[in-house]
């Protein structure tokens, strides 16, 4: 019967608390795009000239520090011939509907922003950038925030995939 008490014991135990797993582990992993949305200032939404009003993505950060990004316009199957705005048929990324890149990421918690440091990109233009994220995660949901020079403020939330 002893044998029997000892071997049942770690059941009726307290569970022992784990240790949080900060910010830095816990955005590990391959990311799903839900939802992109693009605010003005004033918070009025707008659909975005290069990505459409539901693009689909993938976001990757693994344990080493590596980060890869690929975003395109949903339906997407030409280049855009005759972009919506004249400003536009000039900008590669409005007329091809499709964004990527991949570096390094360095979190700073105490922050709450990602930083990605672009080290390959369709853009060449983007070569060499470190673009900071503000973020929060949520369990399996991660949500980055970007104000651009525009002014304005696209937030992506993303799903873990599993």
């Amino acid at each position: 019967m002893l044998p029997l008490m000892l071997t049942a014991a770690p059941v009726f135990q307290a569970p022992v608390p784990r240790p949080a797993v900060g910010a830095s582990q816990g955005i590990v992993g391959t990311w799903q795009l839900m939802t992109r949305t693009v605010s003005r200032a004033d918070g009025t939404t707008v659909v975005d000239p290069v990505l459409g009003a539901k693009p689909t993505g993938r976001l990757v950060y693994d344990a080493s520090g590596a980060m890869m990004l690929q975003m395109m316009r949903a339906g997407r199957k030409d280049a855009i011939s005759a972009p919506a705005s004249e400003s536009d048929k000039t900008n590669s990324r409005v007329i091809l509907g499709y964004d990527s890149y991949f570096g390094r990421y360095t979190v700073d918690e105490k922050a709450g922003t990602v930083t990605h440091h672009v080290e390959g990109s369709l853009f060449p233009e983007d070569l060499g950038s470190d673009w900071v994220r503000p973020f929060t995660l949520d369990g399996d949901r991660l949500t980055l925030r970007l104000t651009s020079a525009d002014g304005l403020t696209r937030t992506l939330v993303f799903q873990r995939m599993r």
